[in-house]
């Protein structure tokens, strides 16, 4: 799934944003309306043998869907839903804008939710 905290937008027909601020926001060109479709697909709601069939009927080449994701993969945009939903049942509500902030600067999916374990782990000894 694309990293729930990236905000979706266009710039042009074909040109899509993922991320608002400089430093986390990736330009995808050229996006085509099957490929725009496909994208909207990328909500975590279904696996890879889904979203291949999904390609297909797209009018996509057979290799799409595995092209296209891991392409955002390597772009650091996209989840593991299996871990995000554990991660969003595993934190307070409070704690939840902390680790969709997390998943921002980890690139790997379910990376943020290793890093609020860690931060949580974390110790500061204060002395003098």
């Amino acid at each position: 799934m694309i990293k729930p905290a990236l905000l979706r937008g266009w710039d042009d027909r074909e040109t899509v944003r993922y991320g608002v601020t400089p430093p986390h926001a990736v330009v995808l060109r050229p996006v085509d309306g099957p490929t725009e479709s496909f994208l909207s697909l990328l909500d975590g709601t279904r696996g890879m043998t889904t979203l291949r069939r999904a390609a297909g009927r797209l009018g996509l080449r057979p290799d799409a869907a595995d092209r296209l994701t891991a392409r955002l993969a390597a772009l650091g945009l996209v989840e593991d839903a299996v871990a995000e939903r554990r991660a969003a049942a595993e934190v307070s509500e409070q704690l939840r804008p902390d680790l969709a902030t997390l998943s921002l600067l980890c690139r790997e999916p379910g990376g943020a939710r290793g890093r609020l374990v860690a931060r949580r782990a974390a110790r500061v000894r204060v002395t003098g």
